[in-house]
């Protein structure tokens, strides 16, 4: 899984979250890479209009691989989030994989 915190530019929410929402171009992207499983998008405050994106993939080294293969598009992604004014900023919260053997709830640093 990889965990990072948005927050969002004044009166943008609904933009933020048709870039990243279920028929978002942000999921349309991930889809191109194999290993990409799902993205959840939840608002953890809205008064600070601060958002949670995680995406999960079925290897933890995938989501690597996939921002070398779409190193350009990736880039010009984060660029166009930062230009359009949709985010004032953003933080990689971090990268975790689900621990061989455990329940299902146990994630480790990537």
């Amino acid at each position: 899984m990889v965990d990072r915190r948005f927050w969002v530019a004044d009166g943008r929410q609904a933009d933020f979250e048709a870039v990243f929402g279920r028929e978002g171009i942000w999921r349309d992207f991930l889809k191109r890479a194999p290993g990409y499983a799902e993205t959840d998008v939840e608002s953890e405050s809205p008064a600070e209009r601060r958002y949670r994106v995680r995406d999960f993939w079925s290897w933890h080294r995938n989501f690597e691989l996939f921002r070398e293969r779409f190193a350009a598009e990736y880039e010009r992604f984060e660029r166009l989030l930062s230009t359009e004014g949709l985010i004032e900023r953003q933080q990689f919260v971090g990268a975790y994989y689900e621990e061989k053997g455990g329940d299902g709830d146990e994630f480790v640093p990537g």
